[in-house]
């Protein structure tokens, strides 16, 4: 029985002292998540076609913050041509409520709400799958995060899951949560290309103009976790923290968030 890892990359600012609003400086409005989950059978083979596409692109690496249009769009259909599953979390943050008050506008403890969402999702995977904790590691992109208490979220989660989606969390140990920098973790950069995809979907920062951008998750949808004979990602693979009319997306958007 193969094993598997779930590489997992970040877009948008954590913080939540201060989101920006009508333009005001601060923090972007949404933070989100993309996933990765990848046969380990496959790691080198697939770091290997990261290399190529960074020839091919004429860069060092592959960091979508740095890519034109044309090489995410290019980027995005590459992936989705491999043998491996995504997951996405979309979080507006003024949907915290009172949560933000109880983690007191701790950054880090909101990033590792939205981490325990995508591995709710990548339980959900492996308990369909009938893959066991075992056979899964995880690795984040190293930031300014505090990776001992997301670890020790999940292990708490685990041991008294309070919602229903928290069972699933069994299938992900909590020791086997690592953080690499992208510099030692090419694969990370699929993770990085998922999140911000669906970070594009939603920007309304200055310099975006108020142009949002479907076409990159558009270019990967058949890579999104789908449970059984389901034929939609949303409230699959893809989660739209808590359902799709609270992340605030256009009308456009909200409509391909729902079909896809």
């Amino acid at each position: 029985m193969s094993s598997y890892t779930l590489f997992v990359d970040e877009s948008g600012q954590s913080g939540i002292r201060r989101i920006r609003v009508s333009g005001s400086p601060g923090a972007s409005r949404y933070m989100t998540m993309g996933g990765v989950l990848i046969k380990n059978d496959y790691l080198d083979d697939y770091r290997k076609i990261l290399r190529e596409l960074a020839d091919l692109f004429g860069k060092p690496s592959l960091h979508c913050s740095k890519l034109s249009h044309n090489e995410i769009c290019y980027f995005a259909k590459k992936l989705n041509e491999l043998d491996l599953v995504i997951f996405g979390v979309v979080s507006l943050k003024t949907t915290l409520g009172t949560y933000r008050g109880t983690i007191k506008s701790n950054a880090k403890l909101y990033y590792n709400k939205c981490a325990h969402y995508i591995l709710e999702r990548v339980g959900m995977c492996f308990e369909e799958m009938g893959l066991t904790e075992d056979e899964l590691s995880v690795c984040f992109e190293e930031g300014n995060f505090d990776y001992n208490k997301l670890r020790g979220l999940i292990s708490k989660c685990r041991s008294n899951p309070m919602r229903p989606n928290t069972k699933f969390l069994k299938h992900v140990n909590s020791n086997a949560i690592t953080a690499k920098e992208k510099s030692s973790e090419a694969l990370l950069q699929f993770g990085d290309l998922v999140a911000h995809a669906l970070f594009r979907c939603v920007d309304d920062g200055p310099r975006t103009f108020g142009i949002t951008e479907t076409r990159y998750v558009d270019e990967m949808r058949d890579r999104f976790w789908r449970s059984g004979a389901k034929t939609k990602a949303i409230g699959q693979g893809l989660y739209c923290v808590h359902k799709v009319a609270d992340v605030g997306a256009n009308p456009t958007v909200e409509r391909f968030f729902r079909e896809l």
